[in-house]
């Protein structure tokens, strides 16, 4: 009797840290998975940022009147075709 409570209460204990450890598993996956998608997210923001700059240069130069709506259109033509 009293070897089968112990094998029982071992059992138990063996399930408990299972859960645990799965626990703590499943935390590190989405902690992983989460800066995954941060950094990927980060990364194309960064190079959407870097592409549009030299369009963003040149709606400020227009709207503070530097250049002229042709000189603008003509620009922003030439960034439009350059881009790729």
């Amino acid at each position: 009797m009293m070897n089968s409570m112990m094998m029982d209460n071992m059992m138990y204990d063996s399930m408990i840290i299972m859960c645990i450890l799965m626990g703590i598993g499943l935390i590190i996956f989405v902690v992983i998975l989460g800066l995954t998608v941060y950094l990927v997210v980060r990364f194309l923001m960064k190079k959407i940022r870097i592409e549009d700059r030299p369009l963003m240069i040149l709606k400020e130069s227009y709207v503070k009147g530097e250049i002229s709506e042709d000189e603008f259109k003509r620009k922003r033509k030439f960034i439009k075709e350059h881009k790729e």
